[in-house]
């Protein structure tokens, strides 16, 4: 009795460790992300520049492909080394030129406070959702239908705003994409550290900063629309 005991005490001990090192992997991808989001987002001024002038006004198709295409990408080898990392940074990259450019926007539309409160805003929302999950320690796969019905309704929604132009409606949009998203930030983190297979920090760690990239763009729409003259 006593071996069992100590067999299931060691086990679990082995268990709660490679679940601490699996979070710190999940964030260490994540923190790599950033950085490399923050080089796409300073070279997007160029990559603008040249675009426009190559395309005029059809530039962002092309880079919309890319966004998808890294994306799949990274989603299919998220668990293969080191094809993952190569796919990650293509992906994040690419994000950082979309986030890039809408940085660029907003600021020539109300300055630059706008994308600090921005930013600030989404790491605001992350840190306490993360800390409500970590600190509560729940469950809250339940969120997991109102992720998908949120995102499918915004997909929904989008393809509709392309010939309904009234702003209030796409405003309404972002917000519906903002709580979304902040759910999934929420479901991610609980299935992160509920979770008994430890395999894919990279997978996890993509679809954390997908959420973190939809949330801050988003909040910059809402912002932007919110101080439009």
């Amino acid at each position: 009795m006593e071996y069992n005991y100590e067999g299931r005490t060691i086990f679990g001990a082995s268990r709660a460790e490679e679940r601490t090192a699996f979070v710190r992997s999940v964030y260490l991808w994540l923190m790599g992300g950033f950085a490399v989001a923050a080089v796409g987002a300073l070279a997007s001024p160029f990559v603008l520049a040249y675009l426009v002038g190559a395309l005029g006004r059809f530039f962002f198709w092309p880079i919309l492909g890319v966004y998808f295409g890294t994306f799949f990408w990274a989603q299919k080898v998220s668990r293969t080394r080191p094809q993952n990392r190569y796919a990650y940074a293509a992906f994040t990259f690419v994000a950082g030129i979309i986030a890039g450019m809408a940085m660029f926007a907003a600021m020539q539309q109300s300055g630059p406070g706008i994308v600090l409160a921005a930013l600030g805003m989404t790491a605001a929302d992350f840190l306490v959702l993360s800390a409500v999950a970590h600190v509560s320690k729940k469950d809250f796969s339940f969120l997991g239908s109102f992720v998908t019905v949120g995102l499918v309704v915004a997909m929904v929604a989008i393809l509709i705003g392309f010939f309904v132009q009234m702003e209030i409606f796409h405003l309404a949009i972002s917000a519906v994409i903002v709580i979304a998203c902040s759910a999934k930030i929420l479901w991610d983190t609980s299935r992160m550290l509920q979770g008994g297979d430890y395999s894919d920090a990279a997978g996890f760690a993509l679809s954390l900063f997908i959420s973190l990239l939809n949330i801050f763009l988003n909040l910059l729409r809402l912002l932007s629309g919110g101080r439009r003259n």
